[in-house]
């Protein structure tokens, strides 16, 4: 079967691109328009520009909306330069207002504002009113096309409805409303087959529903599709009337973004960079961290210079300072992953916090003991070290690790309660604070213990 599919995709790819080669638009447009929209999508991305325009001539803006809605934020920005402002323009008209709210949002202000302007005034209504609410709001990725009944209705009146509906909407639940549009309940696709005709809705729903206003925060959405396992999840106002809906699929987008950032954060590189052309623009976003942390090395290095003196006789030291600094922050990072990710995927209350990280400083303790214990066999075993500079080692190692994780943990729940993204706590911060704590703590026992075994 997959053979077969692989075999088809293959035939209806050749297709495709003899059918622009040879600028035969009709053909072409038959076969594209029978793939779905992720595949559409694919095959788009995957060609040079002169095909890419032939693509633009042969689609129109409404059939090229289904397929742009797929692409990534960076492929869309990418493309729209070289649209016209026509086609931009309709395009934008025919898309999801969501999905038009949610790009517009990642673009120059400037630009977004003279895209608005260009859309047509009911269209632009939508997405204005998406747009108003903060970025991390439900309301920002609210989907204002859904299906809807009143709860008088009766079931063949219901039925009839959706026969003649021309409308694109998630119909496997049916949201029951009043006349007003209060949320009361709502009806499955399955309840409705099976009830009889002449019986209203108000007898058949289920009046135990989830929904969520629209000024809650977007994680708390994604917290309950999670925990109820949901598909759709209703988004009220303040007054219980409902404005739209967020499916599984609009989480899953939000998780996979949101993990993407902190992954780009972690490593100190903007999003987009692995995508620039330009390579001077690449430099530009790397080197501030490189050289921030190359002057805090420098830093670093003369906050130390007391200690070689009195250690200078004791050079074997020296040879064991990248294995504390290496695994100090390897605990960090590793502490730092676990915390963004819990607070990826749902808020911490104050007790969750504390909890996390008495949770991550007792791994650090346990790691530390195993990985100090370890270091001293090594560093006796391998270098022909004396057993005290073995303890040193040790101590140090044991001491840098527990610092290493406990910081890799604060930092990211420390800034967020300054209403600071806590991806700006990121790898190199954090690889920056251990080395500097690392290097400390391994020449303050040194000195400790040598000073302590002289007297």
């Amino acid at each position: 079967m997959n053979a077969k599919l692989t075999r088809r995709k293959e035939e209806t790819t050749n297709l495709l691109l003899s059918s622009l080669t040879e600028e035969n638009s009709q053909q072409f447009h038959s076969a594209f328009m029978n793939l779905h929209a992720v595949d559409q999508a694919a095959f788009f991305l995957g060609l040079d520009e002169w095909y890419r325009q032939k693509v633009l001539q042969y689609l129109q803006p409404r059939e090229f909306a289904g397929l742009f809605q797929e692409m990534n934020l960076e492929d869309r920005r990418l493309i729209m330069p070289s649209l016209d402002v026509k086609y931009v323009s309709e395009l934008l008209n025919s898309m999801l207002p969501k999905e038009t709210a949610v790009f517009l949002r990642h673009i120059s202000e400037r630009k977004a504002i003279s895209l608005l302007e260009s859309m047509e005034s009911g269209a632009r209504t939508k997405v204005e009113r998406l747009l108003k609410y903060p970025v991390n709001a439900v309301g920002a990725i609210t989907n204002t096309i859904f299906s809807s009944v009143y709860v008088t209705d009766t079931v063949e009146k219901v039925l009839n409805s959706l026969r003649h509906s021309t409308e694109e909407g998630h119909v496997n639940y049916l949201f029951v409303t009043d006349h007003d549009l209060h949320l009361i309940g709502s009806v499955s696709m399955r309840e409705l087959l099976r009830a009889p005709l002449n019986i209203e809705i108000n007898e058949i729903m289920n009046r135990n529903i989830f929904s969520i206003e629209e000024h809650a925060g977007q994680a708390k959405a994604a917290e309950i599709i999670k925990k109820y396992d949901l598909h759709v999840l209703p988004v009220t106002d303040a007054h219980g009337v409902m404005i739209g809906i967020i499916t599984v699929d609009d989480v899953l987008d939000l998780l996979e973004e949101r993990m993407e950032q902190r992954i780009h954060h972690i490593a100190g590189i903007k999003k987009g960079l692995f995508l620039a052309s330009d390579n001077f623009r690449s430099v530009s976003q790397r080197l501030p961290w490189l050289i921030g942390l190359t002057a805090v090395g420098f830093v670093m290095a003369r906050l130390t210079a007391p200690y070689i003196a009195s250690l200078e006789q004791f050079v074997l030291l020296g040879l064991f300072i990248p294995v504390i600094l290496g695994m100090s922050g390897n605990s960090g990072i590793q502490s730092l992953s676990v915390v963004i990710r819990k607070m990826t995927l749902s808020p911490l209350k104050s007790k969750e916090r504390w909890n996390l990280l008495a949770k991550e400083a007792g791994i650090g303790v346990m790691t530390g003991v195993v990985c100090g214990l370890v270091a001293s066999l090594l560093a006796v075993l391998l270098f022909g070290s004396k057993p005290l500079f073995g303890l040193i080692v040790g101590i140090a190692l044991s001491i840098s690790i527990l610092f290493g994780t406990i910081t890799g943990a604060a930092l990211p729940l420390i800034v967020e309660r300054f209403k600071i993204d806590p991806a700006v706590a990121s790898g190199p911060v954090v690889t920056t604070i251990n080395d500097i704590l690392a290097l400390f703590v391994y020449y303050g026992v040194a000195a400790l213990i040598l000073t302590f075994t002289a007297s």
